[in-house]
């Protein structure tokens, strides 16, 4: 039976981070993923935005490792020749009233480090962008976007150059605690044939499949798995020249339902995601779900021509929050709330997931190395009462 120090479940953004800083550190890293690629889920289905951490509750993993991430991701890339672009984004109020959902955004960024925040009237925002129609706004210079893929590759380039090995169409079959690590079954896809390796440590960053792999784990307690919830987005290609010159972010209702406007790095413009919640993963594009988007965007846009719109691709979001809850926080899940020594379960890593990655790398290595989290997970807070 082979043996490996450490196994991390999932080839996405997160996983290949936490592989890189594994091996770098040292460490002995097998790379599992159940498709043929890697990042062919999450992290190649979203906007390929880098956030700055504005709408994130301050000190909640995503407002901290998001902000120290961002700084991160813009150093590698830059290091690495990964393109990048600070196009820079606009967060609208809407009407009126939606001034004090802007002021509290404004707190939020600010208490999470982001000190280039400048508030802007409507008729300034008119002045960067004419076409929009708003009451006020927010201008983050630091929100920018990059070439996910080539991120990606560079990450698995760095893990193989410290002797990562990446194993393509596997999936765990079930993962049993030993005395000394793990016994773990792996399924190879094409073949149907399993294999069974030991590893000291597995590391779950399995994304939208999270749970269902934390559920193969031999002795790992029912009631410390989350119930992963499946936020369907689909993003929408506008046949046209670009509209804008910055991402943008409109108030509720308008961002759930898919107003929000992103540019790629060749100039295309594309708007969404909306909000479509489902039992099962399902990429299936509906383009009757353009018109909802199209009201949403005529919030702030009024302009929009009709039949603009083209369904482009969709992205599934795991998130720990069921419709209509209060967004939850991304779960680092230890030993020290289990039990089981060697184990680490990622639970509901969604945006802005590629932006953190390099951060939640490094929380991650801290934790294989014994030192505690520095975030309280949800299991935990529910064990100590």
């Amino acid at each position: 039976m082979d043996n490996v120090e450490v196994l991390v479940i999932g080839a996405g953004a997160i996983g290949l981070a936490v592989a890189r800083a594994l091996a770098q550190a040292g460490r002995e890293v097998i790379v599992i993923e159940r498709n043929p690629s890697f990042g062919m889920e999450t992290s190649s289905r979203n906007n390929e935005v880098i956030h700055a951490s504005i709408f994130h509750v301050p000190g909640s993993p995503q407002g901290i490792l998001c902000r120290r991430g961002r700084d991160m991701l813009y150093a590698y890339c830059t290091e690495r020749g990964i393109d990048t672009k600070r196009v820079g984004k606009l967060v609208l109020a809407n009407l009126e009233a939606d001034r004090e959902w802007l002021q509290d955004t404004l707190g939020r960024g600010r208490n999470n480090g982001c000190d280039d925040l400048v508030w802007l009237e409507k008729e300034e925002v008119r002045r960067l962008e004419p076409e929009i129609s708003c009451h006020a706004a927010i201008l983050s210079p630091s929100s920018g976007i990059m070439d996910t893929h080539n991120l990606m590759l560079a990450y698995l380039g760095d893990a193989e150059a410290a002797g990562a090995v990446v194993a393509f169409n596997s999936e765990v079959a079930n993962v049993e605690a030993e005395s000394q690590g793990f016994r773990v079954t792996i399924s190879d896809r094409n073949s149907g044939e399993n294999m069974n390796l030991r590893s000291r440590m597995v590391i779950n960053a399995a994304g939208p499949w999270s749970e269902r792999v934390a559920r193969k784990i031999i002795g790992l307690s029912e009631a410390l798995i989350p119930k992963v919830y499946f936020s369907k987005g689909t993003f929408f290609k506008y046949q046209g020249r670009a509209p804008f010159s910055h991402l943008i972010v409109p108030s509720q209702p308008a961002w759930r339902n898919g107003g929000i406007f992103t540019l790629d790095l060749a100039g295309q413009g594309k708007f969404g995601p909306d909000e479509e919640w489902l039992d099962e993963i399902d990429y299936t594009l509906d383009a009757g779900r353009a018109s909802g988007v199209e009201a949403a965007i005529r919030n702030y846009w009024p302009q929009l021509p009709d039949g603009m719109l083209t369904p482009d691709y969709s992205g599934i979001r795991p998130r720990l929050n069921g419709p209509g809850e209060a967004p939850a926080n991304w779960v680092f899940q230890g030993p020290r709330t289990h039990g089981i020594r060697g184990l680490i379960n990622l639970f509901g890593f969604e945006s802005p997931g590629v932006t953190s990655s390099l951060a939640i790398a490094e929380e991650v290595l801290h934790m294989a190395d014994g030192e505690a989290c520095s975030f309280r997970d949800e299991a935990d807070a529910r064990q100590r009462g």
